[in-house]
């Protein structure tokens, strides 16, 4: 059914196909072994969907952050990641002196005919385009993907076959940084004036941008702009929102339109009192007219 769980080239240093085979991670950081899961003693709910099988076993797989492809992903022999890193001096034991294995800050892990990742010490040489190891002090040269090397182990007693990892894997800086910022095309085969040999270089889109990432191109896209100039502030306050605030704020926060419902409230309060205190004055009294008989009975 094709599904023989054959390594295409293109996977090569990302994924496995042997539960027992022993690598190194995707970043060449750790030593791992290779992560396969019996999905049927999970239950048919967990089982590969038919485009992901990769096996003539359906159940078969690795994990599903993965599209369950096999990857190295899995510690082994009782340690934990920790202990698997490459780049921690104190990890170094008995048996590593055996292949003269080297553990520290710029060790990286690589593959080895023992079927086992082993670390050593790496340097990425950006002016000749290649990775150098160094296994019992002396140093050998990865020109390419996937090369293989004849190494001597323990002054000369043991020998072994590294393989050098994916170039762009282990120095990605010495291809296009950060895939051009996603502001230009990584150009593979490009020759500059100084360059001995072809090696990637990113192509800006804007052509004024000369970073080796396309990193100073500066992308107006809607989310970012030149300057907040035209950023302004609109406000929008319900109807009786400063009228609250005059119960509830302190006058020094009051808005323009606060003061004007608090000096509205100051005179309807003025009148509430001028109409209570008018209804307590006295009448002035109305002076009764003299009936006229009266007025010639004086006379």
């Amino acid at each position: 059914d094709g599904r023989d769980g054959e390594l295409p080239s293109y996977s090569q240093g990302f994924f496995c196909n042997k539960a027992s085979s022993r690598g190194c991670s995707p970043a060449l950081s750790h030593k791992m072994a290779c992560t396969m899961i019996d999905y049927s003693l999970r239950g048919g709910d967990y089982m590969p969907p038919e485009t992901l099988q990769y096996f003539s076993k359906a159940e078969i797989g690795g994990p599903r952050e993965a599209d369950f492809c096999p990857v190295y992903g899995s510690v082994y022999s009782g340690l934990d990641a920790a202990e698997l890193d490459c780049r921690i001096a104190s990890n170094m034991d008995s048996i590593d002196v055996i292949y003269s294995e080297e553990y520290g800050e710029n060790s990286m892990c690589f593959e080895t005919t023992g079927s086992e990742g082993r670390c050593y010490r790496a340097q990425c040489i950006y002016e000749d385009f290649n990775l150098k190891l160094n296994v019992d002090g002396s140093w050998y040269t990865c020109e390419e993907d996937f090369q293989q090397i004849e190494v001597s182990t323990l002054s000369g007693a043991f020998g072994t076959t590294v393989t050098c990892p994916r170039l762009s894997q282990a120095c990605p800086d010495m291809f296009c940084p950060v895939n051009c910022a996603g502001r230009g095309e990584c150009v593979f085969d490009h020759e500059g004036a100084n360059d001995t040999v072809a090696r990637p270089k990113c192509k800006c889109f804007d052509e004024n941008d000369k970073s080796a990432s396309c990193s100073e191109t500066f992308t107006l896209n809607g989310k970012y702009l030149r300057d907040s100039g035209s950023l302004t502030d609109t406000i929008k306050t319900n109807f009786f929102e400063p009228l609250i605030a005059v119960f509830v704020d302190h006058p020094d926060t009051w808005t323009t339109s606060s003061w004007a419902w608090a000096a509205a409230l100051f005179v309807v309060f003025l009148l509430m009192i001028l109409c209570i205190c008018s209804s307590f004055w006295p009448e002035k009294e109305k002076r009764r007219p003299v009936p006229k008989n009266r007025r010639m009975a004086a006379m």
